[in-house]
Order: structure tokens, then sequence, then C-alpha cells
């Protein structure tokens, strides 16, 4: 029998109902005991309380995950997808895929559409599946106990952070056209929730309850998955009940980069961490781990960048396959990364330009991340996402939760395959063991923003916190963003070889990565937590 979860937030009357409203976190937190960074205070407090209950980093991670479930509808649910690392106490690495699902049959678009729209574009989903994986073969805790503060931020609710209330607001008039959103996720006069406002999910939190009772096979063969069915079908989708009865958690694909005496490990094959191998690869060979002047090591991110973006063998904004592509574990090799390095040292000497990948800009709002360790230095970075924002904006009327976008069913619908994304949770180690776990939200700007932390530290000297302050790059082909304070004359460098740059404030859309992380300082003998500056998440250990 399940024990009541006392879920750590402050819970205070407003409107004559009791609400959560959101923990006092900070961006930046120490402990010995373990932490928590990710893109919500109620995710954060979440996996701090599974710590403190005695759950380890496992336990944590799937806790504050299905608490971010609840509380960022916009990047992710308990419908959506999952990519994982786990870095266990005893020097195994397992790469979890949680991956969306093409369903077998998919029905054709209808005479004269170009684009697959709401129910048309729902997959068979992944994340409970590889939350309950995770749980069983890594965690200490029963699934049960893991789920009590998601189904308790349900429902009691809570209060709309900014960004995601500037998101709603948005969508809601996609939200608006179908019936199950509109009931669900749209207040009685058709708005969206406001910033501050209190946002309760009786259904889903339904929904969870009867995972945590029945465990996931109620989500993919018991009468959660026929609700799913019958509701996808009657919206004219192509997900059967074979569909879920069928899926399965698969084994990840584990990307080693040896960088500059640290091993970096990441989620590769239908994530993307064979690109930050390339980039690590590129960047290896060039001095930013010695003094430089900021127009130089700008430039050289920059270009570093843009050639990784055109190496992709999907073709970036739709992720359709490239006739010709290159294979990811080739574009990961050392001895591509070498090649492609002085290509770049060519270019940088003459003058020229990086390839242009055929796109002018990419959507950034569909992703979140977060990283857990624990005392025993189990470490989990895990990355969730359900599509653009608010994934294909349709909802199962009774039970109340979002459906993810597959980007295969709109750009490559070969039934059965799984989704790409760009997730790259990441995981450092030194002397195998780990200093450094992060991942990011930001579509194409997931990797580049790993790769901007990733060189701050090691190549910069700079702590966690110094590290996700500083100024970061981005770049597709010739087009360049950058922080606003980055140095005035790194922009003007740029400029002047003729690239076409663009200055972006923090916590502007669009941005450049949304980074959470966690890192292990040797000297205090403390963990360090950093949520990114520019989003509404929180780090916290246990007490």
């Amino acid at each position: 029998m399940r024990t009541p979860f006392l879920v750590s937030l402050v819970v205070v009357a407003l409107g004559g109902a009791a609400s959560a409203q959101a923990p006092s976190i900070d961006k930046v937190a120490r402990s010995r005991a373990g932490m928590v960074s990710s893109g919500s205070p109620y995710a954060t407090a979440a996996g701090v309380e599974i710590l403190e209950r005695g759950g380890n980093a496992a336990d944590a991670a799937a806790a504050a995950t299905f608490a971010m479930m609840v509380v960022d509808p916009a990047n992710t649910s308990i419908a959506g997808r999952v990519q994982l690392l786990v870095r266990r106490a005893d020097g195994v690495t397992v790469p979890i895929d949680g991956a969306t699902q093409v369903p077998a049959r998919v029905l054709p678009l209808a005479a004269g559409s170009t684009a697959r729209e709401g129910f048309g574009t729902v997959p068979a989903p992944g994340g409970v599946a590889a939350l309950a994986e995770l749980v069983r073969r890594h965690g200490r805790l029963s699934l049960d106990r893991v789920l009590e503060p998601a189904i308790a931020l349900a429902e009691r609710g809570y209060g709309v952070p900014g960004r995601l209330a500037e998101t709603w607001e948005r969508v809601a008039r996609q939200l608006a056209r179908d019936p199950g959103a509109a009931r669900h996720f749209l207040k009685p006069d058709g708005t969206s929730y406001r910033e501050g406002e209190t946002f309760r999910q009786p259904a889903l939190a339904a929904v969870l309850r009867a995972v945590a009772d029945s465990g996931p096979e109620v989500f993919y063969r018991g009468r959660i998955a026929d609700q799913i069915a019958r509701d996808v079908s009657s919206g004219g989708g192509s997900l059967r009940l074979s569909d879920l009865h069928g899926y399965r958690v698969e084994s990840g694909v584990l990307v080693e980069t040896e960088y500059r005496g640290r091993q970096v490990l990441s989620a590769g094959g239908r994530a993307w961490g064979n690109t930050l191998g390339e980039l690590l690869n590129i960047l290896a060979h060039f001095p930013v781990d010695r003094p430089m002047a900021e127009p130089d090591r700008v430039e050289i991110l920059a270009r570093v960048i843009a050639q990784a973006m055109a190496d992709r063998p999907q073709a970036i904004g739709t992720l359709a396959p490239k006739p010709n592509a290159i294979p990811l574990d080739r574009i990961s090799s050392p001895e591509f990364g070498a090649r492609r390095a002085r290509e770049i040292q060519a270019a940088i000497a003459a003058g020229g330009l990086p390839p242009d990948p055929g796109v002018d800009d990419v959507d950034d709002h569909d992703t979140t991340h977060l990283s857990v360790v624990d005392r025993e230095g189990n470490a989990v970075a895990l990355t969730t996402s359900i599509g653009p924002s608010f994934g294909s904006r349709v909802v199962s009327p009774g039970l109340g939760f979002l459906y993810a976008y597959s980007y295969r069913m709109r750009d490559d619908s070969v039934p059965g395959v799984r989704d790409l994304t760009e997730m790259t949770p990441t995981i450092v180690l030194e002397a195998d063991r780990p200093v450094l776990v992060l991942g990011g939200a930001g579509s194409e700007r997931i990797p580049t923003s790993v790769l901007m932390v990733l060189t701050n530290v090691i190549d910069r000297g700079m702590d966690l916190e110094t590290a996700m302050r500083a100024p970061r790059v981005f770049a597709l082909g010739r087009r360049v963003r950058l922080h606003d304070w980055t140095a005035p004359e790194a922009a003007e460098r740029l400029r002047a070889r003729g690239f076409e740059v663009a200055l972006v404030p923090l916590g502007a859309s669009p941005h450049l990565g949304l980074v959470h992380a966690v890192a292990f300082d040797r000297e205090r003998g403390e963990f360090v937590g950093v949520a990114d500056f520019g989003d509404a998440g929180a780090a916290a250990g246990p007490r």
C-alpha cells in the first residue's frame, strides 16, 4: 500500500483552495549529500525529497522527471520521450532510449494536405517505460514511491512560471482547436494560464496513480492504453493498441569521446551525442585551452559549430535524412574531427565561410533537461521532450495529458521507426569518476550549449557557476548568434569576416540553449548544482 507523500513545497491558501507554491530554491546550490538541477523548482524539490527519503540518483531523476511532466506541459509529458545516461557508482554506464515510435501503420494524408496535424502526429510514447526501467534496474525505491511527488503536484497544483505562461499564451489558439486540450489546458473562458496562477490536473493525477498502483503495464497494455488507443483513433490518428503493446525500451547508443584527458560520455544514435563528439574532436586541435584573444576564440567556436551542424546526416530543422549522409559513427570519430579541424584552419587563414546548412533558423521550444547525483557517486543525465511547444496540442479527454509530436511522422513517416532528437545528456569523467553531469534544451542548440559549458570548465578552468554565466555561441553557416555581453570586438571580427551576427539577451527567445548541470568540487568535497540563468529552473541538494 502506498504511503502518502508529504511534498516539500509551501502549501498556501489561494482562492479558497490549497495550491502548491514554488519552493524557494536558488539557481546555484552546494551539498555534500547529492544534487539535483532541473528546469523547474518543483521538479528539483521532488528529486531532493526522494534523495532524502533514501532513494538514489536513479530514483531521484525519475521522480524529478515525472514531476516535470506535470509542471512543464510545454516541454514534456507522460506521453513524451526520454533519452538518458546512468553512470553507476560501480563504474558502469547505461544509456536508456525511451524515444517515441511511429505506429506500425501510418494513415495516409488527407487529400490536399501537406502536413500531419493533431492526432495525426501522435507516436507511441516512451517516457513512462523509460522511467520505469530506470527505477527497476538502477533505483532503490519502488515506482509508486517515486511517483508520489508528481501525483501531489498534479492534485494540488502549481504556480505557473513566466516562461511557461508566455509559451502557453502563444499556443492557446491551437490548443482551443482540440476539445480535450481546451478542457484540460485552457481556462473556461478559453484563455491560457498566466504567470503565478495555479494550474491543477486531477485527470493526470488519476493516470499517475494508476501507474503507481499497477506499474507501467497499465499505460501500455492495460486500461490506460485502451483509452489512449480509442482517443487517438477517434481523433483520426494512426496509433493503435498494438503499437502500445509492442513498445519496448531499448538500450541507447553510448558515444565516448576523449577530450584533453577527460572521458566525455553522451547519448548518441537517436540523440545528438555523435555531434557533441565531433565538436570536441575538432576543438581538440585548436589551442583554446591556453590564453587566447576573445575574437579568435569566438571565431573558432563559431566555425566549429557551423561545421558540425552542416555535417549532421539529417536536415537541420526537419530531421529528414540527407542524401549521401555521413554516418554518425564517422562524424564522431577522432580521425574525422582531425580532418575537419584542418579544413577549418585553412578556412580561417583564407577568410572563407563555413558550409551553408540550408536553413536560416530553428525552433527552440521543445525540451527540458535535468542532472542528478547522489552521495554514493551514482549520476543521471536525462533529457525529455514532446516536440514543439505543447507537443501535438491534442489531449485525451478522459486522461488529461498532452501527446508528443512526432517529427518522423511529419518528415519521414517510416512505420515502426523511432524519433530522432537533438537531446544530448552528457557525463564527464576524471579518473573514472563523474565530475560533470549536464544536458540542455533548445533543439540544435543543445549540443552546442553543452559544448560551451564543457570548454569553459575544461579549457578555461572556470568553476561551474562562472562557466554557466559566460556568453555562448551558436552558428548555422554564416549566421552566428552571440549573447549580447560577448566582447564587442568578437562580433566585429565575425562581421568583418562576412558572418551575419545577431546579439541575444539572457532569457530571450530564440535563446542559446538552457543547460542544467551538476559538478563535483574536489577541493571542497561538495557537489555544485547550477540551473541555467535564462530558464525558470533551480538547483538544490539534500540537507
